[in-house]
């Protein structure tokens, strides 16, 4: 499916949970939902959610309008209520100056290659904000390696 990464396609129903496009687009509206929001959604509401663009100010806009609408019918269950968070204004991923210390940290303690700073900056925002997401501390790190192999970094 477009938008996703292949390393969130395990074939059998890739979009059951949260794929790393639609945390990058809440992340830039300044939302957050959990799990169970997001399964409430349709598959077609889900596969519009990650392809619907979400990079400008008015594209941000639509996107919160759309999500908000799409979970207004589950707005009894407080589980799938969309939760507003501050948008970083410096994240991570936007830094192709250099690799950020935690990613550095975790690819170490995994005793997996770091990526040249090179590689770092050849890589998309969506790419960087995924090794960022799954390198964090307590993350199961369980599609990290595909997610490099993806990445053309191993």
């Amino acid at each position: 499916m477009q938008g996703l990464f292949d390393f969130e396609q395990d074939g059998r129903y890739p979009l059951r949970r949260i794929p790393m496009v639609m945390r990058f687009n809440l992340d830039a509206c300044g939302i957050r939902i959990s799990l169970t929001a997001w399964i409430t959604l349709s598959r077609d509401e889900r596969e519009l959610l990650v392809t619907l663009p979400c990079s400008s100010e008015v594209e941000q806009r639509v996107y919160r309008e759309c999500l908000t609408a799409m979970l207004a019918p589950h707005a009894d269950n407080p589980d799938a209520a969309i939760e507003s968070v501050e948008i970083d204004a410096s994240p991570a991923w936007k830094n192709t100056q250099m690799i950020p210390p935690p990613v550095i940290v975790s690819l170490t303690e995994l005793a997996l290659p770091l990526p040249t700073l090179a590689q770092w900056r050849s890589l998309s925002d969506l790419q960087r904000f995924a090794l960022i997401k799954l390198t964090r501390s307590g993350h199961k790190n369980a599609n990290l390696m595909p997610a490099m192999k993806e990445f053309g970094l191993v």
